[in-house]
């Protein structure tokens, strides 16, 4: 009797065919499963070639932006016969302004630094030389002296003028100086410190941002208006009809002797008071925060 297994199989070889199994499906690259283009080596020298160009074109707009990297100066003179009270008006761009009263003078000296930049020295000295200064006469005895080169360019004053010369002086940014005067100054600066001194006539001054400092101004029938935005204000030795002076973000210091009357308002700072008691009857010393400090014998207020 002999024994087979259930399923067929024998200790040694199955009775029928061997097993066949159906071949392994050929898998595709994966890109190409999932819709990606296979990598393609002629792209290298064109994608190199584009950084390439990128980097040059930025290397130009560089050198463009660097380009005029030398600073040149050139001095413009002038004087102009204009009487013994003229009325100057000064309109400036970026520069510094000075304007002094000289003694027997009847005539604007116009002494004017015009900057401007180049590719070189002698480029940018060129272009100093194109910055164009106006002076022309107005009606009756004005003169009006102005410049606009530009972006870039600017010009330092230094005027000499007669004693009774009536000045205006409008300023974009720099500081501004006058002094020696026997008669009136407005001083308009939007950024820079403006410094008022030995003037005997009515004063105004705006200087929305920059320190103001006004010294030994004499005008018993006159009166100085001063506005402060950000900076500081310092009077010294002031004698007018009446001062309305006001700071909005600093701090205010009087000195020395003060006559007349007026109003002298801090938004927020403080008012140092270094005046003879009698000096501040008349005048009004108001902070809206901060504190007004008297260095003399009553203490502090």
């Amino acid at each position: 009797m002999s024994f087979r297994p259930e399923n067929g199989e024998r200790g040694g070889e199955a009775d029928g065919p061997p097993d066949e199994r159906p071949p392994e499906p050929t898998r595709e690259p994966t890109e190409r499963r999932r819709g990606r283009p296979a990598f393609r080596p002629g792209l290298v020298p064109v994608v190199a070639g584009l950084l390439l160009l990128v980097l040059l074109i930025g290397l130009v707009l560089l050198l463009f932006s660097y380009g005029d990297s030398a600073g040149g100066t050139s001095i413009f003179e002038d004087s102009i016969e204009t009487g013994p009270e003229p009325v100057v008006r000064l309109t400036n761009g970026p520069g510094r302004v000075s304007i002094e009263g000289a003694e027997g003078l009847e005539n604007v000296e116009i002494s004017a630094k015009r900057y401007a930049r180049g590719r070189n020295t002698a480029a940018a000295k060129e272009n100093a030389a194109d910055v164009p200064v106006e002076a022309s006469s107005g009606e009756g005895s004005t003169l009006e002296i102005s410049s606009d080169g530009g972006g870039g360019t600017g010009v330092d004053y230094a005027l000499r003028v007669p004693p009774g010369t009536v000045v205006e002086v409008e300023s974009e940014a720099g500081d501004v100086e006058i002094s020696d005067l026997d008669n009136n100054a407005t001083v308009r600066a939007e950024s820079g410190d403006v410094s008022v001194e030995d003037v005997r006539g009515s004063i105004v001054i705006e200087a929305p941002r920059g320190d103001v400092t006004v010294e030994s101004v004499s005008t018993e029938t006159g009166n100085a208006e001063i506005t402060v935005g950000s900076g500081d204000l310092e009077i010294e030795n002031l004698v007018v009809g009446i001062l309305e002076a006001r700071v909005e973000s600093g701090d205010a210091t009087l000195l020395g002797r003060f006559s007349g009357s007026g109003l002298v308002l801090v938004e927020t700072g403080s008012i140092n008071v270094r005046l003879p008691s009698e000096d501040t009857n008349d005048l009004t010393l108001e902070t809206r925060v901060g504190e007004v400090v008297r260095e003399d014998e009553q203490g502090s207020e």
